[in-house]
């Protein structure tokens, strides 16, 4: 493990080392050289600027998150432990989910302006499918053996969703939620651009159209670092919730 990572970190010096070396030889003024781009990030981010334009995105970023989480699988978990509600809205779920995310964004913007509130709305819209979706399968496919074990200890409709149905659906929920985390990150950039006056997305965009080269991609490497700090701390919440569930495949391979 320790081997690999260092092979990576090898592998991500020498990627900018060549782009550093690519950027000065070449004097391409689109594409400054990594020095250049980390002078620029500090002197932007470690400011004021963080608060002015980061902090609105990652409001805005977990606030439809958690918003889309609780929607996408309370509902997903209803409509998988009832046959006739599978059966009544899945047609409906699989038509929604296909449609692009980023095509509400005008819809969003006509209904609700500009504000956070069409931010925040658009980003539940794009990340709701993946966690509803898999809530959906993960609740449909608990084993009857678990199920018939709840009813035999005389477990309630409610108690078996509880205390069966929803922890043994955890696996297939995690997987949607990640996969909606990552949308919901696309989300906020895109509407951003298309709609706002603040936020990472509008601020790299703005850099853009001024032609504030290093500025423009200081803002994309702060993107890059709170993906990846999201992401491991989002599979650092996994891993603990799902640990009797990695245990137990651990154990079956």
């Amino acid at each position: 493990m320790r081997g690999r990572r260092l092979l990576g970190l090898a592998t991500i010096v020498v990627l900018l080392a060549a782009w550093e070396l690519a950027a000065r030889a070449g004097g391409n003024v689109y594409v400054p050289p990594p020095s250049q781009i980390a002078v620029t990030f500090v002197h932007e981010w470690f400011s004021p600027q963080f608060g002015q334009e980061a902090v609105p995105s990652i409001w805005r970023l977990l606030a439809g998150f958690v918003i889309a989480t609780i929607v996408g699988v309370a509902l997903g978990v209803a409509i998988g432990v009832s046959d006739a509600l599978y059966r009544t809205l899945d047609p409906v779920l699989q038509v929604l989910r296909a449609l692009p995310p980023t095509a509400v964004i005008p819809v969003g913007i006509l209904l609700l302006g500009i504000g956070d509130s069409m931010k925040v709305a658009v980003i539940v819209f794009g990340a709701v499918w993946p966690i509803l979706v898999n809530s959906v399968d993960g609740a449909r496919s608990v084993s009857s053996e678990r199920l018939d074990t709840a009813r035999n200890f005389g477990f309630s409709r409610l108690e078996t969703i509880v205390a069966v149905t929803f922890p043994s659906a955890l696996p297939q929920i995690f997987a949607g939620l990640r996969v909606g985390l990552a949308l919901a990150f696309i989300m906020i950039v895109i509407s951003e651009m298309v709609g706002g006056s603040n936020g990472l997305g509008y601020a790299i965009l703005s850099a853009q159209r001024t032609f504030s080269i290093p500025e423009m991609y200081a803002g994309i490497v702060l993107l890059a670092i709170l993906g990846y700090g999201l992401n491991a701390l989002f599979t650092l919440l996994e891993r603990r919730v799902l640990a009797w569930h990695l245990g137990s495949t651990a154990v079956t391979r």
